[in-house]
């Protein structure tokens, strides 16, 4: 598979199969993400994987601390611009309202848009569900490194055959997850990341969101 092919074949799916993936290929996109360009040499991540047992595991704390309304101290981290301005509004709306549409859950449905939301942390089914850390003591350039080995992991499962899914919504329930998976205080939970087997077929999966086109965010210069 050449590397556009997977950029361009990749994005997020929220239905899994749940058929299982070798240790061996998780070792495998885990090993060669290691190569993802890092300043200084840092390499600064910290990943914890889950299956089987475990992942349920995790799963099931999660969502029973959402019907207990223990939602902790939540994320260390803001996932989104305190405000936005209008291009950027415009595209968060859009990739929401084309996500409902196809889910069949209309503007106002608060109940359909919960459910959706809770199967974030079933990891949308997937075999594999693993959680991105990072120290705290690190700045914003091993966030970047953060960020490439990220994009790394889900290129390479790509090349697998595989899919994923990136998953902020974790952070949420950092104080869960940290508990569950021992994690030390000394690291931010970032984000999750959903690895399976995915039906292209499945409603949610035909989402394609819309990308800008360079010229609106790209300055050239020759002279």
């Amino acid at each position: 598979m050449k590397v556009s092919e997977a950029i361009n074949s990749r994005r997020s799916m929220r239905v899994f199969k749940p058929d299982p993936v070798a240790q061996a290929d998780i070792e495998w996109i885990i090993a060669n993400a290691t190569r993802a360009a890092s300043n200084g040499n840092l390499q600064p991540w910290h990943l914890y994987v889950t299956m089987g047992a475990a992942r349920k595991r995790l799963s099931a704390a999660i969502l029973k601390a959402m019907d207990d309304n223990d939602h902790g101290p939540g994320g260390e981290y803001d996932v989104y611009p305190k405000e936005f301005t209008p291009v950027y509004d415009a595209r968060r709306k859009l990739v929401g309202k084309q996500l409902y549409t196809l889910l069949e859950v209309p503007r106002g449905d608060t109940a359909g848009m919960q459910k959706q939301f809770r199967k974030n942390f079933d990891f949308f089914d997937a075999p594999v569900g693993m959680i991105l850390c990072v120290e705290r003591r690190m700045g914003g350039g091993q966030w970047i490194d953060c960020g490439i080995f990220l994009d790394q992991l889900m290129l390479l499962a790509r090349e697998k055959g595989l899919h994923t899914c990136p998953q902020a919504a974790f952070s949420r329930y950092q104080h869960v997850v940290r508990r569950e998976l021992g994690i030390p205080d000394d690291q931010i939970v970032i984000c999750g990341l959903a690895l399976g087997q995915a039906d292209p077929d499945e409603v949610p999966n035909n989402l394609i969101t819309e990308r800008a086109p360079i010229g609106d965010f790209t300055k050239w210069f020759s002279e």
